[in-house]
């Protein structure tokens, strides 16, 4: 957030003369950040994995094959400039409005005072991921020099469950060479297990795992129930909303009609723009974003574009007062204003 400070300047030429300045704003456009977490299941088959069934008695795939799925999906609100709403606050020396604090998107966020900033969710981040398992690390060379795939999975099952054997044998405390203190045993057990892990995979094959954050952001602009935001597949994962080869997700909006009250008075002619200062009276909406089945997130919001504007007038802003204004970053709306005297 950067903080623009205007002040009042006064030429003096033979009389004085008061010179109006301006700033020029923008009021906030509320928008919804979706944020869809997807995982992805990669897998691969093992060189021996036609040989899984008759040597360990496991049915695996023979293809490679990626499968995806959501895991968990995230809503909030999100303020961009709304470019129908562009105005120009004036300054001079009649009033008492002297600092404006904008956002880097330029939105008003504060009057004589820093106002709040856009504070967003942080991205979800991978954790690292180790190196993968190579499985002839773990290969004798009987195994390594078996003359066929044949010969190569039954050496292979072989010690596996020579493995199986030996940590069943210290678990027990039945082994011939037992350690001497738990931490040996654990290292040993530890070992072993990988030796196991590597070699099954010569049969079983390698499933990865990778998470991945998507995030969209959604403008809403009137009530809709079935407007399709993305469309998501099994095998394809995130695709577009044109792409048929996805299930669609649906951005469903209900205008919910209720506004807060209005600074100035109702049932009066509006007022002249005096000032140039204009904050949003936003409108609650609720979104949702839904399958063909179900709303899988809801969240309410106060969106500027269901509501209207107000004109702060004079005023709130007279020689005699200090008067401090906080907007919602999302909304433009007021969330607090404070008039006091100023002492003479």
């Amino acid at each position: 957030m950067r903080k623009i400070f205007l002040s009042l300047f006064i030429c003096v030429l033979s009389t004085a003369v008061s010179v109006a300045q301006t700033t020029t704003y923008h009021l906030p456009k509320t928008a919804v950040r979706v944020s869809i977490l997807v995982e992805k299941q990669s897998y691969s088959p093992g060189m021996l994995s036609l040989y899984a069934q008759r040597f360990l008695k496991k049915n695996v795939a023979q293809e490679s094959y990626d499968a995806y799925r959501i895991i968990g999906t995230h809503l909030e609100p999100y303020a961009i400039p709304d470019t129908a709403r562009v105005f120009e606050a004036k300054i001079d020396n009649r009033l008492n409005n002297n600092m404006f604090t904008l956002s880097e998107e330029n939105i008003l966020l504060g009057i004589n005072t820093e106002g709040k900033a856009l504070k967003y969710r942080t991205p979800f981040a991978p954790a690292p991921k180790g190196a993968p398992l190579d499985p002839y690390k773990y290969l004798s060379q009987e195994i390594i020099s078996a003359g066929s795939k044949l010969k190569m999975a039954e050496l292979c099952s072989n010690e596996i469950y020579d493995i199986r054997e030996s940590i069943n044998e210290l678990t027990r405390g039945q082994a011939d060479y037992m350690p001497k203190d738990g931490r040996q045993l654990e290292i040993m057990l530890k070992n072993l297990e990988t030796q196991e892990l590597a070699l099954r995979q010569m049969f079983e094959g390698v499933m990865t795992t990778d998470t991945v954050e998507h995030t969209l952001i959604y403008i809403p602009e009137r009530d809709t129930t079935r407007e399709v935001l993305f469309r998501f597949s099994t095998h394809f994962g995130l695709v577009g909303s044109d792409d048929l080869s996805g299930e669609p997700f649906y951005a469903v909006t209900e205008d919910m009609h209720s506004m807060p009250a209005r600074i100035n008075e109702t049932g009066k002619k509006a007022p002249k723009d005096e000032t140039g200062i204009w904050i949003a009276i936003p409108g609650k909406i609720r979104f949702s974003l839904a399958d063909d089945r179900k709303a899988f997130k809801t969240i309410e919001l106060s969106a500027a574009q269901f509501g209207e504007i107000e004109n702060l007038t004079e005023p709130l802003f007279s020689k005699k007062v200090k008067t401090t204004v906080i907007l919602n970053p999302y909304n433009g709306g007021i969330e607090k204003i404070e008039s006091n005297p100023i002492e003479k």
